[in-house]
């Protein structure tokens, strides 16, 4: 079951809760504040990942398969 960050319309609360896809496409999840069914679903970003420009360039996987010819695997 996933979980979905929730937000209630009626009482002005944010919560997570862990229900089936049933239950928040049925509105039968109720606030755990005051119990209404006014949600709203509320989207975080995710954490993105920067890759670290100082980083040392990673050898390809595959060198032994690629042979000095140049990476096949490369896009």
């Amino acid at each position: 079951m996933p979980y979905y960050d929730l937000f209630c319309a009626n009482c002005n609360k944010e919560f997570e809760i862990k229900a089936t896809m049933e239950e928040k496409t049925g509105l039968r999840i109720p606030c755990p504040e005051c119990g209404s069914t006014d949600l709203k679903t509320v989207y975080n970003s995710a954490p993105a990942y920067l890759k670290n420009v100082k980083e040392p360039a990673q050898a390809c996987p595959h060198s032994r398969t690629c042979g000095s010819s140049g990476c096949r695997w490369a896009g």
